[in-house]
């Protein structure tokens, strides 16, 4: 049916850990039977089972007869709630269900054999390595103390999620710099922050994504050239999206204009400070419209949501 209107279907696939690559040739398959062009949101390869693997990945794209595109962020480590981590079927039934197994010594016992064993299907099929897993927010004030820090084992999983009301973000780094590098040189390649917004330290990607791909992997590494990585991040995005008018600079499009200097762009977003600011933008416009002069605000709010079927936005046979 998606084929049908020329749309494509953007999955978060069962696995990015064990069976990541499994994963990725199962959504390859369901597009090529569908006829649907397929997106790969945030193609990672991480855990430690899929280091130096991303050539695999990238393999199985240029072999696939189908329309496919993938997106990555800049940086290792990713970022769900710690709820995400625990077994499929310990989730079953939504959170009330969810903290009544919590309280069952039972379910706790199978939850962590799930954990430290077989690998929860949460935790993307590998065993859990809670070295890799830091708090990054939490529901309850008074747990505010525990963000920063990492979770130290099985039971202080439980009983965070059960304290907290399972509403823990968490940053899992689980990441590979190789694996990054690769995948962002790929022609199908775009640009995604994957970004959340929520938590008292969320990841800085959601601040520091597009600078970062700018200053650290253009000008420092020189992994992409500059019109390289700007593609990534416009023109393969508005294609992917079928939005006509935009995602490039002609006359008669609209004006969504970012105006930043080679030399300085960097981002400044951190782990410990992930709110902070990009450098070296100085003017951004949105249809036309300033919504950042010389670095600063204007207070300006033209955007709108792109909808398919929207005059001047979109078209079936771009």
């Amino acid at each position: 049916m998606v084929a049908s209107y020329h749309g494509f279907h953007a999955p978060h696939q069962r696995s990015y850990g064990h069976g990541a690559l499994e994963g990725y040739a199962e959504m390859i398959e369901i597009s090529r039977q569908s006829g649907c062009a397929l997106h790969l949101a945030h193609a990672t390869m991480n855990f430690g089972v899929n280091r130096g693997r991303a050539a695999e990945l990238l393999d199985l794209i240029d072999r696939a007869d189908v329309d496919i595109t993938l997106d990555s962020y800049p940086y290792l480590p990713g970022s769900t709630t710690l709820a995400a981590l625990l077994p499929s079927w310990a989730a079953e039934g939504g959170p009330a269900a969810t903290l009544a197994r919590l309280a069952d010594p039972g379910v706790r016992d199978r939850i962590r054999y799930a954990m430290e064993v077989e690998g929860s299907d949460g935790c993307h099929g590998v065993v859990t390595d809670w070295d890799t897993i830091q708090i990054a927010g939490v529901r309850d004030p008074a747990l505010a103390h525990l963000v920063g820090t990492r979770v130290p084992d099985t039971e202080a999983f439980l009983d965070l999620l059960v304290r907290d009301g399972l509403g823990t973000t968490i940053l899992q780094h689980v990441g590979h710099e190789e694996n990054v590098r690769a995948i962002m040189r790929h022609p199908a390649h775009t640009v995604g922050s994957d970004g959340l917004l929520v938590g008292d330290r969320p990841h800085p990607r959601a601040w520091g994504t597009f600078p970062r791909y700018l200053g650290h992997y253009v000008r420092e590494l020189g992994v992409l050239s500059l019109e390289e990585c700007v593609a990534h991040m416009t023109g393969r995005p508005a294609r992917r999206l079928r939005l006509v008018h935009r995602g490039q600079i002609h006359v008669g499009y609209h004006a969504d204009l970012v105006v930043f200097d080679p030399a300085t762009v960097s981002d400044t977003a951190t782990f410990e400070e992930p709110r902070r600011a990009a450098k070296g933008i100085a003017h951004v416009y949105v249809n036309g419209v300033p919504v950042l002069t010389d670095g600063r605000p204007t207070g300006a709010l033209p955007g709108r949501a792109l909808r398919r079927g929207d005059r001047g936005t979109e078209s079936h046979l771009l």
